[in-house]
């Protein structure tokens, strides 16, 4: 990879045309700082979403290694991606630095690893360290808006979505229903109907018995009309 990457930027050169990105105000200036090096002009925000914004359908998220861990334990890391992908027509997660799991087995690491590129469509890159990924930054935003000459812009157009989207989304709102448990019950079910008039033994097939008995409690519980 490190190979093609020095082939394209050489084929590219160093060009005349202006870069300019939006970076957070709370991300590490040492990487800021080797992005600016390659003459791209960053303007420090805080952002709502994301580290580096590239161009209108293009942001980046970039997470060390360690961080990526840490998002798994505490949960942070899937509504991230879900963001991430309901934003963004391409939304990027680099981490950085080793992928190797310290505090959690390593196959949790690597599956949710697996899960950001399968479950949430996010396009993932490792880097080495902190100039590695000011390169690739660097890079992406070059192509966006020099080749593609995609504009850069604080508020992104939303997604359009399509109909499986909006399914989704609507299991997603259900307490305990993430991502990847609405994607399964869709697959299982075929429809919103199916999942609604599912019993609760079939819920419990894609759930589990507690997940499943309380979406069922929750589908088919009567609110209080004198109330």
């Amino acid at each position: 990879m490190q190979s093609r990457m020095a082939e394209f930027s050489e084929k590219e050169g160093a060009g005349k045309d202006m870069i300019e990105i939006f970076a957070d105000s709370r991300e590490a200036p040492e990487v800021i700082d080797h992005i600016r090096s390659h003459g791209v002009i960053v303007n420090i925000k805080q952002l709502d979403l994301g580290d580096y914004l590239l161009s209108d359908r293009m942001v980046v998220e970039r997470k060390t290694a360690s961080d990526f861990e840490a998002s798994i334990v505490d949960g942070r890391l899937f509504e991230q991606a879900g963001r991430l992908e309901d934003s963004y027509d391409f939304p990027i997660l680099i981490i950085e630095g080793q992928m190797k799991a310290m505090r959690i087995h390593q196959s949790a690491f690597m599956g949710a690893y697996m899960a950001m590129i399968i479950d949430f469509g996010l396009h993932v890159i490792n880097t080495g360290d902190e100039e590695e990924t000011a390169k690739i930054v660097y890079l992406l935003a070059k192509r966006e808006q020099l080749t593609s000459k995609r504009p850069v812009r604080l508020l992104a157009k939303r997604k359009t979505y399509t109909l499986e989207h909006q399914q989704l989304r609507v299991l997603e709102a259900f307490p305990t229903i993430g991502p990847i448990m609405a994607r399964k019950l869709l697959a299982e079910f075929g429809s919103l109907e199916g999942v609604f008039r599912a019993n609760q033994k079939r819920l419990e097939k894609v759930l589990g018995k507690a997940k499943a008995g309380k979406l069922h409690s929750l589908l088919h519980a009567k609110t209080d009309e004198t109330g």
